[in-house]
């Protein structure tokens, strides 16, 4: 046997294995995470800058039914076997193909269905389901997609901070920060409709004021429980105030609600009311406070949602803070927080940056973005006044610029 004849012959199985694995890569089904409203919107591409055109919300004609679709697209998983069976469902999570990666759940099912969801874009997930040593099914799934909407059953407008692309050409990570509105769950205590003084003294509303910060009251269900331990937050900060204390006291009722903890398992807790320095925003150092909490929780390991009562406007102030901060281009920051129309909320609004810019939220129209600092270009500009303002605006709150750039390079790769 001539040694050409031989080398051909081993080379045939390792060419073999090259055309299998480009095979199996190719044949890997995809599905993209973001609904087809976010895809719509997300396909307009960015604006030229924040607060600079009307929302692609207003178009009527776009998008007829804009609201409840601030949830992503699931993967459903169905296997032949015993209806009442026990199963054993194995999840991998990996950036190529090739590698199965690491495990991120391991879930006994009952049943022969169960619903993948709040995957992250841009992975490879591995799933096996067995029963004992048979093996009832196994694939793999590319996900695709940008924007990581979450699926949380007791709250709403919920998402991760992740995906956006920076000015230097690198991407904020997902899976750190979350942006959300209030995590509720069930209220066992006084309920009822807003009222319309700000200052109100109806007995029943400062009874529900008493039971504030009271856990007993407040039950999250298994099923938001699973899905804030599958995300992994484990930190919550807390932008909303107390009736009385900010802008926000005539909403007696939906506003205190679950107001004062935390219902996260084992979660770090912090509330810093953050309704003031929204509309005043060189008089209160909320937003400052903020990140600064943020940052250390970041440091200690922590994932971290923060959230108002509807993830809007304080949340997307913090949101806005941040995302300038890690170099996020201000178009971007104007979809992020446009897609706040989208929330299940059902409050029938668009949340449009040029009205945000353009209305009495001061931290939007005369916060940070007005401090002068020696930068031309808009969106590097952007970055160095939230840098600015973060660390210099409050002297007693100043977050070191040690702890800015920590924040800069963890957050982005």
């Amino acid at each position: 046997m001539s040694k050409r004849f031989l080398s051909r012959i081993l080379l045939l199985p390792a060419l073999l294995l090259c055309l299998g694995s480009i095979s199996s890569a190719q044949g890997i089904p995809s599905v993209n995470l973001e609904n087809e409203v976010v895809q719509r919107f997300m396909a307009h591409g960015p604006y030229s800058g924040f607060g600079t055109q009307a929302s692609y919300f207003d178009d009527r004609e776009e998008f007829p039914s804009r609201f409840a679709w601030d949830k992503p697209v699931s993967v459903d998983l169905a296997w032949s076997g015993d209806e009442d069976g026990t199963y054993t469902l194995i999840l991998s999570e990996s950036r190529t193909a090739k590698r199965r990666g690491k495990v991120v759940l391991s879930e006994k099912v009952t049943g022969t269905r169960y619903r993948l969801t709040n995957l992250i874009p841009q992975r490879y997930y591995t799933y096996k389901v067995r029963r004992g040593l048979k093996v009832a099914l196994k694939g793999k799934v590319r996900t695709e997609g940008q924007v990581r909407m979450l699926d949380i059953r007791d709250c709403v407008n919920a998402r991760d901070l992740g995906g956006w692309t920076t000015l230097d050409g690198r991407t904020v990570r997902y899976g750190l920060l979350f942006r959300t509105g209030s995590i509720d769950g069930a209220y066992d205590g006084v309920f009822g409709l807003n009222c319309g003084n700000s200052r109100c003294r109806d007995p029943h509303h400062e009874e529900a004021q008493d039971q504030v910060g009271d856990p007993v009251r407040y039950t999250l269900s298994e099923e938001s429980v699973k899905a804030l331990r599958f995300v992994g937050i484990d930190a919550d900060l807390d932008l909303r105030g107390m009736t009385g204390e900010g802008l926000w006291g005539n909403q007696c009722m939906t506003h205190t609600r679950s107001l004062g903890l935390t219902k996260i398992p084992e979660a770090d807790f912090r509330q810093i009311m953050t309704d003031v320095a929204l509309h005043q925003p060189f008089d209160d150092p909320a937003v400052v406070r903020d990140v600064a909490w943020i940052i250390r929780e970041l440091r200690q390991g922590r994932r971290v949602a923060f959230h108002c009562r509807s993830g809007a406007d304080r949340t997307g102030a913090v949101a806005m803070i941040l995302e300038a901060l890690l170099g996020v281009r201000a178009g971007d920051i104007a979809r992020d927080y446009e897609l706040t129309s989208l929330s299940s909320e059902g409050t029938g609004q668009t949340r449009s940056a040029m009205n945000a810019l353009r209305s009495g939220y001061g931290f939007f129209g005369r916060g940070f973005t007005t401090l002068e600092v020696d930068e031309p270009d808009p969106d590097r500009r952007l970055q160095k006044q939230a840098y600015t303002y973060l660390a210099t605006a409050f002297p007693e709150y100043a977050i070191s610029p040690a702890d800015l750039d920590w924040f800069i390079d963890f957050m982005l790769e």
